[in-house]
This record gives structure tokens, sequence and C-alpha cells, in this order.
């Protein structure tokens, strides 16, 4: 949030229509008696989105509480209590994406709906009660939320309402820095050769499975990366997923993109030569993992990975 001066009342009347709008500008009487208010975890939108969409994660777990904050714009807090009324928006899930799946009620509760911003505060919080263990991490859940009414101020056109995609994440889940115990072999190309250190993602996929994801070397993406010569590259249509069982024992290695049925032809298998282990105790998380990327059903990488935890995602 920008601060915010004190404006003459012709300014006011001039800006208040587009002011309204804005989630970094707002318009206030003296003392903060009336002002914008808005969802403060939504990310800046821009006039071709319908709404602002922001990812929030939460571990698996069966009661996990999700804290909606509110802001109340300017430079003194309110003047007066300003009693709020939240609920929810299904039609802003399905204008943003058809593959996001509205949350089943059946997933959260809500205390109350109505919240306060205190006299002299500039914020409140709606809760919510998430039943994350319980998700189907095959879909995409997202909800709607809608500051439906305040009174007093002016709820934001811009922020009043917003998209929260809502992500489960197992124990497994988060930052890894990736080595190998071993030289990274392509069959087909000596000049192909693994990229270590790296650093990167794995994101929960079920219960006890994960995917690599890369958002530091290649591309934001579901991606494997490798070097081609000096450059860095990476294998298109490849990204394994690992699945434990409930010793952390690693039981399967596939493909993100599918067994085979990629344009690649290419899939994932695990290598029983391998350690295959993933370690989890409190916050220190090893995986140990020897995979092997097949194409046309004939081996053709190999991998011999060490995956120790930095941090969560």
């Amino acid at each position: 949030m920008k601060n915010y001066k004190k404006i003459s009342l012709a300014l006011l009347v001039f800006t208040a229509g587009f002011t309204a709008c804005t989630k970094q500008d707002g318009i206030y009487t003296e003392n903060g008696s009336s002002g914008i208010i808005e969802l403060a975890d939504l990310p800046s939108r821009t006039s071709s989105t319908a709404y602002a969409v922001a990812t929030k994660s939460f571990d698996a777990a069966a009661s996990i509480d999700f804290p909606v904050t509110i802001n109340y714009t300017g430079v003194d807090g309110a003047a007066e209590d300003v009693n709020l009324v939240l609920g929810f928006d299904d039609t802003a899930v399905a204008a943003m994406s058809s593959s996001y799946t509205v949350l089943p009620t059946t997933l959260y509760t809500v205390p109350s709906y109505n919240v306060t911003i205190p006299k002299g505060s500039k914020t409140a919080t709606f809760h919510l009660t998430l039943n994350t263990a319980a998700f189907d991490f095959t879909k995409t859940y997202a909800l709607g939320i809608k500051i439906k009414s305040a009174s007093s101020g002016t709820i934001s056109s811009n922020y009043g309402t917003g998209v929260f995609l809502i992500v489960a994440k197992n124990k497994y889940d988060g930052v890894y820095t990736v080595t190998s115990s071993s030289a990274m072999v392509d069959n087909t190309s000596s000049t192909l050769t693994g990229y270590y250190p790296m650093t990167q993602e794995l994101r929960t996929t079920g219960a006890t499975s994960v995917v690599e994801y890369d958002g530091y070397l290649y591309a934001n993406n579901y991606y494997h990366p490798i070097k081609s010569g000096t450059s860095t590259s990476a294998y298109g249509n490849f990204a394994p997923i690992f699945t434990m069982d409930a010793d952390g024992n690693v039981t399967s290695v596939t493909n993100y993109y599918g067994q085979g049925t990629n344009s690649s032809v290419r899939a994932a298998r695990l290598n029983p030569a391998g350690v295959n282990k993933f370690t989890v105790s409190g916050n220190t998380k090893v995986l140990e993992v020897s995979y092997i990327m097949t194409q046309s059903g004939a081996d053709r990488t190999f991998f011999y990975e060490k995956w120790t935890y930095t941090k969560a995602r």
C-alpha cells in the first residue's frame, strides 16, 4: 500500500471515481473517516483480468486456519468500527479458469461471515478452517471471496472480490538442493549432461507423491534441467513424479506428462539399484533416488540424485 497524502476537496472530487478502483491508491476524508476497503492478500491485477488471483498453500491436515486480511486504506485508521460481511462468489472462480474447482463446502467451515475493523485500526481478518487432509490432489481448488457489504467506507471495485487458489501440501513438498551421486548418462548424446547442484521444487500431486518443478533454471514449468554443452536446457515432456509408501520408500517414478503417451514418447521408471528412500525427520528431508527416463520404450537417460530440503515453497 502506498502512503496517502492529504488532498484538497476539489482534487478528491476529481479522483474519487478512479482511486476507488485501485489497490495502490485510495481516498479518505480528514482523520480517515472514509476509505477504500479491499482484500489485502491479492496481487495487483491488470484490466485484462476479471479478478486478481492469489495462491495459498497449506500443509495437509484435518484442521488448518486460513486467514484472509481486509485492509482499510488511508493515513489514519477507521474513525469508527467498520462492520463487514464477507461471502463467496463462485462466478468469480468460473470467470478466471474452467480448470478451477470451487472448493466444496465439505472441505471448509466458516466460524463467522461478519468481521469488524475496529475504530483506529486498518485491518480485520476473515477466518476459514480448511480440511486439507481430505483434498483431492488431482483438482485445483479455488474460492471466490467477496466483501459483500461495509457499514462505512467504499468497497474496492478491483479488490473487493478475489480468487484464492488453495493448495494442500504433503510432507515431501518444498524447495530442494539437488546433487548427483553419480554422473547423469544420456545413451543417445554425450553432450547432454547433468546440471548439478541445482535448486528445484517438489510439488504435491497426491497424499504421498510429488513432482519436480523448475522455477529457477530453465523455465517456470514442470521440467528437469540439464546441460546441452555449456547451455542450460531441459528434456521436453519430462518431469519425474516420485511416489512413496508409508515408510518413505520410493515405490515408483513416473512422468508428469504421461507414461509414453506424450509427443516425445517419454516415460520414467525407478532404477531398483538405487537407495530409493525419502527420509523425513522434522524439517530434515532427504530424497535419495535413482531413476531412468525411457523414450519409445528404450532406456535413454540414467539419473542418480540426492534431494536435500532447504525451505518451504
